[in-house]
């Protein structure tokens, strides 16, 4: 009885011991999930973060561009009325560009959803403070509500109704044509003041106007402060995407939306350029090698003067999309510009057959032939 009785009773433990194994294991198991789970939530937050801060980079280049030409077009007004005693013509342009103001308007819905979640997503620290230093220190000082520098439109709006008469497309205002029947790059033109100008009622006052010179001062000094920070935030900004993708590369598919360009400004070369449009969507490198971005890329390039990295760059658009007819014409039109014209007039040839309807290739053929 008594042997019978031990046997029974190291039968037991030994069931006891597999049951509590089994129970361990489990919970092991299910730690292993819900970690699994928790990284590739962490990883996907991430990822769409990394997105809207791409995205928000798009309107900090264009804002950027924008102010720096703002700035060239008020310095330039300083410099004319003090030498001009007779209104110059391209001036007026110049007036109205002195007026516009622009904001950044950031994509934050992640950011949003992670902050109201306390943050507990992403366990890298670094990445965490960069996101709080951008959307609650960098951006803040670039949207209309919280903006340290007041608003230069409506900081000159008395004085541009009280002096100033606005001159702007009138053979569009003549042409009868309904605004449905009117392309949007006309109005836009017209609403971003490449066609528009500002007159001075009197320019003799005008010029002389202590009011005005120190509008124009105080404008241009809140304009540079502007640049200085929307250079912060896309220095900060592009720092952020950098550390992001470092952590999630090989972890998930990138989406293809950075922009090529954004190479160009960290002064990364051509070269590196072209082995990512070479290298296409294989090496997961989230940038948007479209025609259209590519094509974009090679007349920026050519706006910089840099022709020799313009030819590349549109000579490689043509072999990465050979049957799209936009990337022969814009080849032709490089070619046409660093004195190429035989392989220029083959360009446009072969664009044209593309697209017989290629009304440029068309009219530049007729010129060069």
């Amino acid at each position: 009885m008594e042997n019978k009785t031990g046997k029974y009773f190291k039968y037991a433990i030994g069931e006891i011991i597999l049951v509590v194994v089994g129970i361990l294991i489990a919970l092991q198991i299910n730690n292993w999930n819900e970690q699994r789970k928790e990284k590739q939530l962490e990883i996907n937050a991430m990822s769409e973060v990394r997105d809207d801060l791409v995205n928000s980079m798009i309107d900090i280049n264009q804002n950027l561009g924008l102010m720096c030409n703002w700035l060239e077009s008020a310095w330039k007004i300083k410099r004319l009325i003090n030498t001009s005693e007779v209104f110059p013509d391209s001036l007026g342009t110049d007036l109205l560009k002195m007026t516009r103001d622009e904001y950044l308007f950031t994509n934050s819905k992640t950011y949003t959803a992670l902050k109201s979640a306390g943050f507990k997503v992403i366990k890298n620290d670094e990445i965490r403070r960069e996101l709080d230093y951008l959307y609650e220190a960098i951006y803040p000082r670039l949207s209309p509500i919280s903006s340290i520098e007041p608003n230069i439109k409506e900081y000159f709006s008395d004085y541009v109704k009280n002096n100033f008469r606005a001159i702007s497309l009138d053979t569009l205002y003549k042409s009868g044509l309904k605004v449905e029947d009117i392309a949007s790059s006309k109005l836009g033109a017209v609403g971003w003041g490449s066609w528009s100008r500002f007159v001075p009622t009197n320019y003799d006052h005008f010029r002389n106007d202590a009011e005005f010179t120190i509008l124009l001062d105080n404008s241009i000094r809140w304009r540079m402060m502007k640049i200085i920070r929307y250079r912060e935030a896309k220095r900060s900004t592009v720092e952020t995407i950098d550390l992001i993708e470092a952590n999630i590369k090989g972890k998930i598919k990138l989406s293809q939306i950075r922009r090529l360009n954004h190479l160009i400004d960290q002064e990364k070369g051509v070269d590196l350029i072209i082995d990512i449009i070479n290298k296409g969507d294989t090496d997961d490198q989230g940038y948007d090698i479209s025609e259209s971005a590519i094509n974009s890329l090679g007349y920026r390039l050519i706006a910089a003067e840099n022709n020799y990295d313009a030819l590349r760059i549109l000579k490689l658009n043509t072999e990465k999309y050979p049957n799209a007819f936009n990337t022969y014409d814009s080849y032709g039109e490089i070619l046409l510009v660093t004195g190429d014209k035989e392989n220029a007039i083959k360009a446009y040839e072969k664009s044209l057959e593309l697209n017989p309807d290629n009304e440029n290739a068309k009219k530049v053929l007729s010129e060069i032939k």
